[in-house]
């Protein structure tokens, strides 16, 4: 809730802050998830109906809240996830989720390059020491290349900063909405990915791209909440906690810059 009270501490009034919570949910099964397929940014696959069926229940994550904006990926992947969610929506007795929504590029997966489309088992077999920093979480090492341009790309290092670079899009424009002075809290829904979610969670944290798979992995519709206290700190602010909600929900844990 916003907190409305003036408090003097040391001869200084605390002004008003806003509570700012993000909801990261990764799409639901694709045919490539199923087959063991590296998606990437690419946009070849579709939710399964078990994808489907796990979007729908993953409406449940959000049923306590009131989700005050949308922001998606611009892959079919994400899209037809929020579809589901907002079919589970209309069916509700008390709707959550806003009308629209805003696709941003950089919510896309993790660009993998010539890694697209390929099987699993046929990248640990070509790609063994890259695969090994993939599946460890070493940024540094974890090469591919790009054959179009013949530059070798860094992929987890990459993300990382372009996580940075959406959440900064994402608070700008959420300093922006129009809001009632008594109803002052913000709820975000962000569908995306399961890597690019770690890396929204990581960046939110203060946690660098050594942090990928530390803290846990987003399973299909997977969703964590992260907790903002002032969203009009500049610059960004980390946040102040985050916890799994989605499909079972965690104890809150801090970061250990916040402020108690």
């Amino acid at each position: 809730m916003m907190l409305f009270q003036l408090l003097f501490l040391f001869g200084v009034i605390v002004q008003p802050i806003m509570c700012f919570t993000v909801y990261v949910m990764r799409h639901g099964q694709t045919d490539a998830n199923a087959n063991e397929i590296e998606q990437g940014s690419a946009d070849f696959s579709r939710l399964t109906d078990l994808g489907k069926e796990q979007a729908s229940n993953a409406y449940q994550a959000l049923v306590d809240t009131r989700v005050t904006s949308i922001y998606t990926s611009p892959l079919s992947r994400a899209r037809q996830t929020l579809e589901q969610l907002r079919q589970a929506d209309a069916s509700s007795t008390q709707t959550v989720l806003p009308p629209s929504d805003l696709i941003l590029n950089d919510l896309r997966e993790i660009d993998q390059y010539d890694w697209q489309g390929q099987s699993y088992s046929e990248l640990k077999r070509q790609f063994p020491e890259s695969w090994r920093a993939w599946e460890k979480g070493i940024p540094d090492e974890m090469k591919v290349l790009e054959t179009a341009t013949d530059i070798v790309h860094y992929p987890l290092l990459e993300m990382w900063e372009r996580a940075d670079r959406v959440w900064n899009e994402i608070l700008d424009l959420e300093k922006k909405q129009p809001h009632d002075d008594n109803e002052n809290d913000r709820s975000v829904l962000i569908v995306a990915h399961g890597n690019l979610g770690q890396a929204l969670l990581g960046s939110a944290m203060g946690w660098d791209a050594n942090s990928f798979n530390e803290k846990g992995v987003f399973g299909n519709c997977g969703c964590a909440e992260i907790e903002f206290l002032d969203l009009d700190t500049s610059p960004r602010k980390i946040a102040n906690r985050w916890r799994w909600q989605w499909p079972v929900p965690s104890a809150w844990s801090p970061t250990s810059s916040a402020v108690n």
